[in-house]
């Protein structure tokens, strides 16, 4: 076959375009700092690229989800410290006021103190998290209690505050970060125990107190396990949140493994096709200038 000096040129372009090709994608990862600049460019690490950004997304979703239910606990773990102070504070009434030596007057006048403190229990089942109720279960819109009377004939209604809240914190791992008002107010006996204390304070019925403090002193035992039940929770988040940290680091050094270019290597592999193309071209332009004298020399 016979090498024509057209057949010569024409391969000594195409060698150039090459090398501008390569030059410009050398550009590309320098300037960009990222190895792909298509999927084609290396399928197998686009597909891993793309399960760690969407790993990543679902990463920051269950943070969001962790944030808020940690937010949640902690405004429940409020509460019921708050509804502790309350029983507390009730216990030393029952305890001073089942004395034989009180009198009606002073009874009834104890009986104002623990409506109020029934009063201020019921606002307590009543908090608002968000735009919802705290306690309010399913019926996140509706007040979980509402209370009536004055003094000695106050009283409660409960409307039934059911339902516990869940949330994803993980790749398969749900839990639960709430209580519903049933549970916290009205099964651990705590607004009964009031109610019955401000009762029997306002009828001056000493065996009514004794049974009430009694009540009291359960209706606090019972609030403190669900305390406990709280900060357990508490603790698990915290650790569902250092789990999310380190995987999410996991994840990212991986991505970053696949995509990302190392800087001193893109720079040098810029200046080595520069310097070919440089040289392509130098060649190329004596092959150009070659004239049939200098075919017949």
């Amino acid at each position: 076959m016979r090498i024509t000096n057209n057949m010569i040129v024409r391969s000594q372009l195409d060698g150039l375009q090459s090398n501008m090709l390569a030059i410009n994608a050398a550009q590309n990862q320098a300037t960009s700092g990222k190895r792909l600049q298509a999927a084609s460019d290396d399928p197998t690490a686009a597909d891993g690229i793309m399960a760690s950004a969407s790993s990543l997304r679902a990463i920051a979703q269950y943070r969001t989800n962790v944030n808020r239910a940690s937010d949640r606990v902690t405004s429940e773990d409020t509460v019921l410290q708050q509804l502790s102070s309350l029983l507390s504070r009730a216990q030393e009434i029952a305890v001073q006021e089942g004395s034989a030596n009180v009198t009606g007057a002073e009874r009834a006048a104890a009986a104002q103190e623990v409506a109020g403190l029934l009063q201020s229990a019921v606002q307590l089942g009543n908090t608002k998290f968000g735009n919802e109720y705290l306690f309010g279960g399913d019926a996140s819109t509706t007040a979980p209690f509402t209370v009536s009377g004055s003094g000695a004939a106050t009283t409660y209604t409960s409307n039934n505050p059911a339902g516990q809240r869940t949330v994803q914190i993980a790749d398969g791992q749900t839990m639960t970060i709430s209580h519903d008002g049933t549970q916290v107010f009205v099964n651990t006996g705590a607004l009964d125990a009031l109610q019955k204390l401000a009762s029997s304070l306002g009828s001056n019925d000493v065996a009514g107190i004794n049974a009430a403090s009694t009540s009291l002193n359960t209706a606090f035992d019972n609030v403190q396990g669900v305390v406990g039940d709280v900060g357990a929770r508490g603790n698990e988040l915290q650790m569902a949140g250092s789990n999310l940290d380190a995987f999410e680091g996991t994840v990212t050094n991986f991505k970053s493994n696949l995509e990302d270019v190392d800087y001193e290597t893109a720079i040098t592999q810029l200046m080595s096709r520069q310097n070919a193309y440089q040289a392509a071209m130098m060649a190329t332009s004596k092959v150009v200038g070659l004239t049939l004298t200098d075919y017949l020399r």
